[in-house]
């Protein structure tokens, strides 16, 4: 049996301690602990500008507002203006 939980370090306590020992009763068990990486999408969210912003652009593609629309030949010309 493979079991990950996921839980913030000040969640720890006791409970996690018996949950395996009844889980895993009488088997051999290894323990990772590893500071998981924020979510990038979490990140971002997590600061009211830019939640504000994204927010915001999702609304506009929904709605089909506040952003222009290009052709192939709209963007291969700005490449080759830009010399890119």
């Amino acid at each position: 049996m493979d079991t990950l939980v996921r839980l913030q370090a000040d969640e720890l306590d006791i409970t996690l301690i018996d949950f395996l020992k009844k889980s895993f009763s009488g088997k051999r068990i290894a323990v990772h602990v590893y500071e998981e990486p924020i979510d990038e999408t979490e990140y971002l969210l997590s600061d009211p500008v830019h939640r504000n912003k994204i927010l915001n652009t999702i609304k506009d593609v929904e709605e089909g507002t506040n952003f222009e629309a290009y052709s192939v030949e709209n963007i291969k010309n700005l490449v080759n203006d830009r010399g890119l």
